[in-house]
Protein backbone atom coordinates (compact mmCIF):
# COMPACT_ATOMS: atom_id res chain seq x y z
CA UNK A 1 0.00 0.00 0.00
CA UNK A 2 0.83 3.58 -0.70
CA UNK A 3 1.23 4.84 3.38
CA UNK A 4 4.30 2.12 3.69
CA UNK A 5 6.29 3.33 0.80
CA UNK A 6 5.98 6.52 2.52
CA UNK A 7 6.94 4.72 6.16
CA UNK A 8 9.81 3.65 3.72
CA UNK A 9 10.90 7.38 2.99
CA UNK A 10 10.53 8.72 6.54
CA UNK A 11 13.38 6.04 7.50
CA UNK A 12 15.69 6.99 4.63
CA UNK A 13 15.34 10.89 5.81
CA UNK A 14 16.63 9.88 9.24
CA UNK A 15 19.52 7.67 8.18
CA UNK A 16 20.64 10.67 5.99
CA UNK A 17 21.12 9.31 3.17
CA UNK A 18 23.87 7.03 4.26
CA UNK A 19 22.11 3.79 5.42
CA UNK A 20 20.73 2.28 8.40
CA UNK A 21 24.29 1.09 9.22
CA UNK A 22 26.00 4.50 9.25
CA UNK A 23 23.64 5.99 11.87
CA UNK A 24 24.05 2.84 14.44
CA UNK A 25 27.82 3.78 14.11
CA UNK A 26 27.98 7.51 14.64
CA UNK A 27 25.97 6.64 17.68
CA UNK A 28 28.68 4.28 19.02
CA UNK A 29 30.56 6.48 18.23
CA UNK A 30 29.45 9.31 20.19
CA UNK A 31 28.67 6.81 22.70
CA UNK A 32 32.25 6.30 23.23
CA UNK A 33 33.28 9.75 23.07
CA UNK A 34 31.07 11.19 25.56
CA UNK A 35 32.97 10.65 29.13
CA UNK A 36 35.90 12.97 27.07
CA UNK A 37 33.49 15.30 25.81
CA UNK A 38 32.46 15.91 29.62
CA UNK A 39 35.86 16.23 30.37
CA UNK A 40 37.07 19.02 28.08
CA UNK A 41 33.89 20.76 28.61
CA UNK A 42 35.25 20.99 32.58
CA UNK A 43 38.39 22.37 31.62
CA UNK A 44 37.63 24.60 29.37
CA UNK A 45 35.25 26.02 31.52
CA UNK A 46 37.89 26.90 34.46
CA UNK A 47 40.72 28.27 31.76
CA UNK A 48 38.38 30.29 29.39
CA UNK A 49 34.84 31.54 29.95
CA UNK A 50 33.84 33.24 26.96
CA UNK A 51 35.16 30.02 24.88
CA UNK A 52 32.70 28.21 27.27
CA UNK A 53 30.17 30.85 26.30
CA UNK A 54 30.52 30.22 22.69
CA UNK A 55 30.82 26.71 22.94
CA UNK A 56 27.31 26.98 24.67
CA UNK A 57 25.64 28.97 21.85
CA UNK A 58 26.83 26.46 19.32
CA UNK A 59 25.77 23.48 20.97
CA UNK A 60 22.26 25.49 21.36
CA UNK A 61 22.35 25.61 17.48
CA UNK A 62 23.10 22.37 17.12
CA UNK A 63 20.30 21.61 19.69
CA UNK A 64 18.07 23.83 17.48
CA UNK A 65 18.99 21.88 14.43
CA UNK A 66 17.90 18.11 16.05
CA UNK A 67 14.91 19.86 17.30
CA UNK A 68 13.88 20.81 13.53
CA UNK A 69 14.98 17.67 12.18
CA UNK A 70 12.96 15.75 15.18
CA UNK A 71 10.17 17.73 14.53
CA UNK A 72 10.44 17.01 10.66
CA UNK A 73 10.36 13.39 11.46
CA UNK A 74 7.26 13.67 13.51
CA UNK A 75 5.32 14.78 11.00
CA UNK A 76 6.69 11.95 9.41
CA UNK A 77 5.14 9.54 11.43
CA UNK A 78 2.28 11.72 11.95
CA UNK A 79 1.40 11.57 8.44
CA UNK A 80 1.59 7.92 8.28
CA UNK A 81 -0.92 7.60 11.36
CA UNK A 82 -3.16 9.64 9.32
CA UNK A 83 -2.65 7.73 6.49
CA UNK A 84 -3.43 4.21 8.26
CA UNK A 85 -7.04 5.87 10.00
CA UNK A 86 -7.83 7.04 7.00
CA UNK A 87 -7.10 3.93 4.78
CA UNK A 88 -9.18 1.86 8.04
CA UNK A 89 -12.26 4.23 7.73
CA UNK A 90 -12.12 3.40 4.00
CA UNK A 91 -12.22 -0.55 4.79
CA UNK A 92 -15.32 0.24 7.55
CA UNK A 93 -17.25 1.81 4.75
CA UNK A 94 -16.75 -0.77 1.71
CA UNK A 95 -16.80 -4.05 3.95
CA UNK A 96 -18.11 -5.54 7.54
CA UNK A 97 -14.57 -5.28 9.20
CA UNK A 98 -16.89 -4.12 12.35
CA UNK A 99 -14.58 -5.12 14.68
CA UNK A 100 -11.34 -2.69 14.01
CA UNK A 101 -11.65 -0.21 16.59
CA UNK A 102 -11.49 3.50 15.58
CA UNK A 103 -9.50 4.61 18.86
CA UNK A 104 -8.82 3.22 22.10
CA UNK A 105 -11.84 4.60 24.31
CA UNK A 106 -14.26 3.42 21.35
CA UNK A 107 -13.16 -0.31 22.75
CA UNK A 108 -13.67 0.68 25.80
CA UNK A 109 -17.55 2.03 25.17
CA UNK A 110 -17.62 -1.42 23.30
CA UNK A 111 -16.98 -3.39 25.97
CA UNK A 112 -18.91 -1.40 28.47
CA UNK A 113 -21.97 -1.69 26.25
CA UNK A 114 -21.69 -5.53 25.88
CA UNK A 115 -21.39 -5.90 29.93
CA UNK A 116 -24.90 -4.08 29.84
CA UNK A 117 -26.58 -5.95 27.54
CA UNK A 118 -25.04 -9.41 29.01
CA UNK A 119 -27.77 -9.07 31.96
CA UNK A 120 -30.46 -9.62 29.54
CA UNK A 121 -31.07 -12.06 26.54
CA UNK A 122 -34.40 -10.07 25.19
CA UNK A 123 -33.06 -6.43 26.09
CA UNK A 124 -33.57 -5.14 22.36
CA UNK A 125 -37.32 -5.77 22.52
CA UNK A 126 -37.45 -3.22 25.55
CA UNK A 127 -38.39 -0.41 22.48
CA UNK A 128 -40.95 1.10 25.00
CA UNK A 129 -38.52 4.35 26.08
CA UNK A 130 -39.22 4.02 29.54
CA UNK A 131 -37.27 2.36 31.86
CA UNK A 132 -37.40 1.27 35.76
CA UNK A 133 -40.99 2.71 36.75
CA UNK A 134 -43.37 4.87 34.73
CA UNK A 135 -42.02 8.52 34.84
CA UNK A 136 -44.63 10.67 33.26
CA UNK A 137 -42.56 11.79 30.25
CA UNK A 138 -42.40 8.48 28.58
CA UNK A 139 -46.14 7.53 28.22
CA UNK A 140 -46.69 9.03 25.18
CA UNK A 141 -44.34 7.32 23.14
CA UNK A 142 -45.07 4.11 25.01
CA UNK A 143 -48.50 4.36 23.85
CA UNK A 144 -47.93 5.56 20.45
CA UNK A 145 -45.73 2.45 20.00
CA UNK A 146 -48.65 0.52 21.03
CA UNK A 147 -51.06 1.80 18.60
CA UNK A 148 -48.24 1.34 15.69
CA UNK A 149 -47.93 -2.42 16.49
CA UNK A 150 -51.33 -3.11 16.89
CA UNK A 151 -51.84 -1.79 13.38
CA UNK A 152 -49.02 -4.05 12.08
CA UNK A 153 -51.07 -6.82 13.19
CA UNK A 154 -54.32 -5.97 12.43
CA UNK A 155 -53.00 -6.14 8.39
CA UNK A 156 -52.02 -9.07 8.89
CA UNK A 157 -55.58 -9.76 9.60
CA UNK A 158 -56.95 -7.78 7.41
CA UNK A 159 -55.14 -9.55 4.51
CA UNK A 160 -55.82 -13.03 5.65
CA UNK A 161 -59.49 -12.14 5.34
CA UNK A 162 -59.96 -10.63 2.23
CA UNK A 163 -58.28 -13.91 0.60
CA UNK A 164 -61.10 -15.68 -0.56
CA UNK A 165 -58.99 -19.13 -0.02
CA UNK A 166 -58.96 -18.06 4.06
CA UNK A 167 -62.19 -18.28 5.26
CA UNK A 168 -61.83 -22.03 5.73
CA UNK A 169 -58.74 -21.89 7.84
CA UNK A 170 -60.46 -23.98 10.55
CA UNK A 171 -60.48 -27.00 7.94
CA UNK A 172 -56.88 -26.06 6.65
CA UNK A 173 -55.09 -26.32 10.43
CA UNK A 174 -55.62 -29.06 12.23
CA UNK A 175 -54.89 -30.89 8.54
CA UNK A 176 -51.77 -29.49 8.39
CA UNK A 177 -50.42 -30.00 11.92
CA UNK A 178 -51.79 -33.55 12.28
CA UNK A 179 -49.82 -34.13 9.01
CA UNK A 180 -46.48 -32.48 10.33
CA UNK A 181 -47.10 -34.43 13.82
CA UNK A 182 -47.82 -37.82 12.34
CA UNK A 183 -44.35 -38.04 10.27
CA UNK A 184 -42.93 -37.17 13.65
CA UNK A 185 -44.12 -39.36 15.35
CA UNK A 186 -43.54 -42.43 12.29
CA UNK A 187 -39.76 -41.62 12.35
CA UNK A 188 -37.52 -43.59 15.07
CA UNK A 189 -34.99 -41.78 17.99
CA UNK A 190 -31.88 -42.55 15.65
CA UNK A 191 -33.55 -41.20 12.38
CA UNK A 192 -35.10 -37.81 14.36
CA UNK A 193 -31.36 -37.00 15.31
CA UNK A 194 -30.51 -37.42 11.94
CA UNK A 195 -33.25 -35.87 10.05
CA UNK A 196 -33.84 -32.93 12.85
CA UNK A 197 -33.04 -30.51 10.14
CA UNK A 198 -35.31 -31.88 7.99
CA UNK A 199 -38.47 -32.17 10.26
CA UNK A 200 -37.63 -28.37 11.23
CA UNK A 201 -37.60 -27.07 7.63
CA UNK A 202 -41.03 -29.26 7.20
CA UNK A 203 -42.63 -27.26 10.15
CA UNK A 204 -41.05 -23.71 8.53
CA UNK A 205 -42.99 -24.43 5.37
CA UNK A 206 -46.26 -25.72 7.16
CA UNK A 207 -46.18 -22.44 9.14
CA UNK A 208 -45.86 -20.22 6.22
CA UNK A 209 -48.81 -22.03 4.40
CA UNK A 210 -51.43 -22.26 7.18
CA UNK A 211 -52.98 -18.93 7.93
CA UNK A 212 -54.37 -19.74 10.59
CA UNK A 213 -50.98 -19.77 12.30
CA UNK A 214 -50.86 -16.08 11.25
CA UNK A 215 -53.96 -14.88 12.36
CA UNK A 216 -52.97 -16.30 15.75
CA UNK A 217 -49.78 -14.14 15.86
CA UNK A 218 -51.88 -11.42 15.22
CA UNK A 219 -54.48 -12.58 18.05
CA UNK A 220 -51.50 -12.97 20.68
CA UNK A 221 -49.89 -10.44 19.62
CA UNK A 222 -53.24 -7.57 20.40
CA UNK A 223 -53.87 -9.75 23.59
CA UNK A 224 -50.04 -8.84 24.72
CA UNK A 225 -50.04 -5.80 23.53
CA UNK A 226 -53.29 -4.32 25.20
CA UNK A 227 -52.41 -6.12 28.68
CA UNK A 228 -48.72 -3.78 28.86
CA UNK A 229 -50.95 -1.23 27.33
CA UNK A 230 -53.85 -1.51 30.29
CA UNK A 231 -51.34 -2.12 33.22
CA UNK A 232 -49.13 0.98 32.25
CA UNK A 233 -52.46 3.37 32.46
CA UNK A 234 -53.25 1.83 35.75
CA UNK A 235 -49.96 2.52 36.86
CA UNK A 236 -49.93 5.95 35.17
CA UNK A 237 -53.12 7.40 36.52
CA UNK A 238 -52.29 5.90 39.99
CA UNK A 239 -49.03 8.30 39.66
CA UNK A 240 -51.03 11.39 39.01
CA UNK A 241 -53.66 10.20 41.82
CA UNK A 242 -50.76 10.06 44.30
CA UNK A 243 -49.52 13.31 43.26
CA UNK A 244 -52.27 15.39 43.04
CA UNK A 245 -55.35 13.76 45.23
CA UNK A 246 -57.68 16.82 44.46
CA UNK A 247 -56.83 17.29 40.92
CA UNK A 248 -59.56 19.48 39.51
CA UNK A 249 -59.13 17.71 35.84
CA UNK A 250 -62.05 15.82 34.43
CA UNK A 251 -62.01 12.80 32.20
CA UNK A 252 -65.74 12.17 30.77
CA UNK A 253 -64.29 11.38 27.18
CA UNK A 254 -61.64 8.88 28.53
CA UNK A 255 -64.05 7.52 30.84
CA UNK A 256 -66.75 6.85 28.07
CA UNK A 257 -63.49 5.00 26.02
CA UNK A 258 -62.98 2.66 28.90
CA UNK A 259 -66.44 1.65 29.21
CA UNK A 260 -66.69 1.02 25.37
CA UNK A 261 -63.46 -1.48 25.68
CA UNK A 262 -65.30 -3.00 28.68
CA UNK A 263 -68.29 -3.38 26.91
CA UNK A 264 -66.82 -5.00 24.00
CA UNK A 265 -64.91 -7.61 25.97
CA UNK A 266 -68.17 -8.78 27.92
CA UNK A 267 -69.97 -9.27 24.27
CA UNK A 268 -67.24 -10.97 22.73
CA UNK A 269 -66.98 -13.11 25.76
CA UNK A 270 -70.80 -13.62 25.68
CA UNK A 271 -71.21 -14.59 21.69
CA UNK A 272 -67.96 -16.39 21.74
CA UNK A 273 -69.96 -20.15 22.58
CA UNK A 274 -72.22 -19.32 19.38
CA UNK A 275 -70.35 -18.13 16.94
CA UNK A 276 -68.20 -20.78 14.51
CA UNK A 277 -64.91 -21.30 14.39
CA UNK A 278 -61.67 -20.96 16.98
CA UNK A 279 -61.29 -18.07 19.38
CA UNK A 280 -58.79 -16.80 17.19
CA UNK A 281 -60.91 -17.09 13.43
CA UNK A 282 -63.50 -15.36 15.92
CA UNK A 283 -61.46 -12.45 17.09
CA UNK A 284 -60.00 -11.89 13.83
CA UNK A 285 -63.85 -11.65 12.59
CA UNK A 286 -64.46 -8.91 15.07
CA UNK A 287 -61.54 -7.08 15.26
CA UNK A 288 -61.88 -6.41 11.90
CA UNK A 289 -65.87 -5.15 11.92
CA UNK A 290 -65.04 -3.71 15.31
CA UNK A 291 -61.48 -1.76 15.41
CA UNK A 292 -61.91 -0.69 18.89
CA UNK A 293 -62.02 -4.44 19.85
CA UNK A 294 -59.24 -4.86 22.65
CA UNK A 295 -57.85 -1.38 21.70
CA UNK A 296 -56.74 0.00 25.09
CA UNK A 297 -57.86 4.23 24.90
CA UNK A 298 -55.80 6.43 26.18
CA UNK A 299 -56.56 9.23 28.94
CA UNK A 300 -54.45 11.54 27.96
CA UNK A 301 -56.53 13.94 26.63
CA UNK A 302 -58.46 15.54 29.41
CA UNK A 303 -61.56 17.60 29.21
CA UNK A 304 -60.24 20.20 31.51
CA UNK A 305 -60.52 21.53 34.58
CA UNK A 306 -63.93 21.05 36.97
CA UNK A 307 -66.41 24.24 36.57
CA UNK A 308 -69.84 23.49 38.19
CA UNK A 309 -72.05 25.81 36.15
CA UNK A 310 -70.52 24.65 32.68
CA UNK A 311 -71.72 20.81 33.87
CA UNK A 312 -74.68 19.65 32.96
CA UNK A 313 -73.68 15.57 33.31
CA UNK A 314 -71.61 14.48 36.91
CA UNK A 315 -68.07 15.48 35.83
CA UNK A 316 -65.72 12.16 35.94
CA UNK A 317 -62.26 12.72 38.38
CA UNK A 318 -59.26 10.88 38.23
CA UNK A 319 -60.31 8.91 41.52
CA UNK A 320 -63.47 7.84 39.58
CA UNK A 321 -61.60 6.65 36.25
CA UNK A 322 -58.87 4.70 38.06
CA UNK A 323 -62.37 2.62 39.40
CA UNK A 324 -63.01 2.13 35.42
CA UNK A 325 -59.92 1.15 34.80
CA UNK A 326 -59.81 -1.73 37.44
CA UNK A 327 -62.80 -2.76 35.94
CA UNK A 328 -61.63 -3.06 32.66
CA UNK A 329 -58.68 -5.17 34.00
CA UNK A 330 -60.89 -7.39 35.51
CA UNK A 331 -62.73 -8.28 32.61
CA UNK A 332 -59.21 -8.60 30.80
CA UNK A 333 -58.86 -11.08 33.12
CA UNK A 334 -61.68 -12.85 32.50
CA UNK A 335 -61.79 -12.54 28.64
CA UNK A 336 -58.57 -14.55 28.93
CA UNK A 337 -59.69 -17.63 31.06
CA UNK A 338 -62.09 -18.16 28.32
CA UNK A 339 -59.51 -18.90 26.02
CA UNK A 340 -59.78 -22.21 26.92
CA UNK A 341 -56.45 -24.68 26.48
CA UNK A 342 -56.72 -27.00 23.32
CA UNK A 343 -54.05 -29.74 23.02
CA UNK A 344 -53.28 -28.78 19.03
CA UNK A 345 -51.07 -31.51 17.17
CA UNK A 346 -48.22 -28.71 16.66
CA UNK A 347 -47.67 -28.81 20.64
CA UNK A 348 -45.93 -32.44 20.25
CA UNK A 349 -44.13 -30.82 17.58
CA UNK A 350 -42.76 -28.08 20.11
CA UNK A 351 -41.43 -31.29 22.51
CA UNK A 352 -39.35 -32.84 19.84
CA UNK A 353 -37.83 -29.12 18.44
CA UNK A 354 -38.11 -26.55 21.09
CA UNK A 355 -36.46 -27.95 24.23
CA UNK A 356 -35.84 -24.51 25.00
CA UNK A 357 -39.49 -23.75 25.08
CA UNK A 358 -39.94 -26.29 27.65
CA UNK A 359 -37.25 -24.42 29.81
CA UNK A 360 -39.86 -21.33 29.66
CA UNK A 361 -42.76 -23.42 30.26
CA UNK A 362 -41.11 -25.35 33.18
CA UNK A 363 -40.01 -21.92 34.97
CA UNK A 364 -43.69 -20.40 33.71
CA UNK A 365 -45.53 -23.44 35.39
CA UNK A 366 -43.48 -23.05 38.96
CA UNK A 367 -43.87 -19.50 39.12
CA UNK A 368 -47.62 -19.95 38.83
CA UNK A 369 -47.77 -22.44 41.45
CA UNK A 370 -46.12 -19.96 43.93
CA UNK A 371 -48.12 -16.97 42.84
CA UNK A 372 -51.37 -19.50 43.46
CA UNK A 373 -50.38 -20.44 46.70
CA UNK A 374 -49.44 -16.81 48.00
CA UNK A 375 -52.59 -16.20 46.35
CA UNK A 376 -54.53 -18.46 48.13
CA UNK A 377 -53.15 -16.89 51.62
CA UNK A 378 -55.43 -14.12 51.10
CA UNK A 379 -58.49 -15.47 52.36
CA UNK A 380 -60.19 -12.35 52.67
CA UNK A 381 -59.99 -11.41 48.63
CA UNK A 382 -61.93 -12.48 46.36
CA UNK A 383 -60.83 -13.62 42.44
CA UNK A 384 -63.79 -11.41 40.89
CA UNK A 385 -63.32 -8.24 43.11
CA UNK A 386 -60.41 -5.78 43.28
CA UNK A 387 -57.76 -6.03 45.61
CA UNK A 388 -57.99 -4.15 49.18
CA UNK A 389 -54.07 -3.67 49.15
CA UNK A 390 -51.06 -3.37 47.11
CA UNK A 391 -49.97 -6.73 47.76
CA UNK A 392 -52.74 -8.15 46.25
CA UNK A 393 -53.09 -6.19 43.55
CA UNK A 394 -49.43 -7.16 42.35
CA UNK A 395 -50.42 -11.12 43.06
CA UNK A 396 -53.39 -10.18 40.52
CA UNK A 397 -51.01 -8.38 38.05
CA UNK A 398 -48.46 -11.67 38.22
CA UNK A 399 -51.64 -13.90 37.75
CA UNK A 400 -52.04 -11.98 34.52
CA UNK A 401 -48.57 -11.80 33.53
CA UNK A 402 -48.29 -15.46 33.52
CA UNK A 403 -51.76 -15.60 31.61
CA UNK A 404 -50.28 -13.66 29.02
CA UNK A 405 -46.96 -15.21 28.97
CA UNK A 406 -48.71 -19.21 29.18
CA UNK A 407 -51.14 -17.83 25.71
CA UNK A 408 -47.74 -17.05 23.50
CA UNK A 409 -45.81 -20.61 24.16
CA UNK A 410 -49.07 -22.26 23.52
CA UNK A 411 -48.67 -20.74 19.66
CA UNK A 412 -48.27 -23.45 17.05
CA UNK A 413 -45.77 -20.83 15.43
CA UNK A 414 -43.36 -19.10 17.55
CA UNK A 415 -40.02 -17.14 17.00
CA UNK A 416 -37.11 -16.89 18.58
CA UNK A 417 -38.02 -12.80 19.53
CA UNK A 418 -41.02 -14.11 20.87
CA UNK A 419 -39.47 -16.72 23.34
CA UNK A 420 -37.44 -14.39 24.30
CA UNK A 421 -40.42 -11.66 25.40
CA UNK A 422 -41.66 -14.71 27.22
CA UNK A 423 -38.37 -14.97 28.90
CA UNK A 424 -37.80 -11.74 29.88
CA UNK A 425 -41.83 -11.02 30.97
CA UNK A 426 -40.84 -14.25 33.83
CA UNK A 427 -37.46 -12.73 34.93
CA UNK A 428 -39.29 -9.46 35.94
CA UNK A 429 -41.35 -11.90 38.52
CA UNK A 430 -38.83 -12.69 41.73
CA UNK A 431 -40.72 -15.19 44.14
CA UNK A 432 -38.17 -15.73 46.39
CA UNK A 433 -38.45 -16.08 50.07
CA UNK A 434 -42.01 -16.83 49.68
CA UNK A 435 -42.64 -12.96 48.73
CA UNK A 436 -43.63 -12.03 45.24
CA UNK A 437 -41.49 -8.73 44.05
CA UNK A 438 -42.82 -7.88 40.48
CA UNK A 439 -41.00 -5.44 37.72
CA UNK A 440 -44.00 -3.56 36.49
CA UNK A 441 -41.87 -1.82 33.59
CA UNK A 442 -43.34 -2.51 30.10
CA UNK A 443 -41.90 -4.53 27.66
CA UNK A 444 -43.96 -4.07 24.14
CA UNK A 445 -44.56 -7.77 22.11
CA UNK A 446 -42.70 -8.04 19.48
CA UNK A 447 -44.06 -7.55 15.26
Amino acid sequence: MDFFKIKKLGKARKSGGGGGEVVESEEETKAGNNAASDEQKGKILEDDPAAAAAGAGMDADAGNGAVEGQEEDDDDDDFITNEVKRRLKELRKNSFMVLIPEEECAEVEEDGEEEEEEGSSSREWMESDVGDGFPLCGFDSLYEKYCERMAVFDKMITQLLKDPGSFNISKKSPRSASKLASTLRNLSFKRRDDLQEDCEHLQQQQSEDDPYQTLETAYVGHVSLSWEALHCMYVHLSLILAAQPDNPTTYSCAAQAFQQFQVLLQRFVENEPFEQGSRVEIYARSRSSLSKLLQVPTFQVADGKYNAEDQVEPSIFASDLIKLLEESIMTFRLFLKKDKKKNSALMSVHSHTGSSIQQVQSSLDKKEVKVKELFKKKKGWKSKTWPATMEEVQLLFALIDIKVVSRVLRMAKLSKEQLLWCEEKMSKLDLSDNKLRRDGSPILFPC
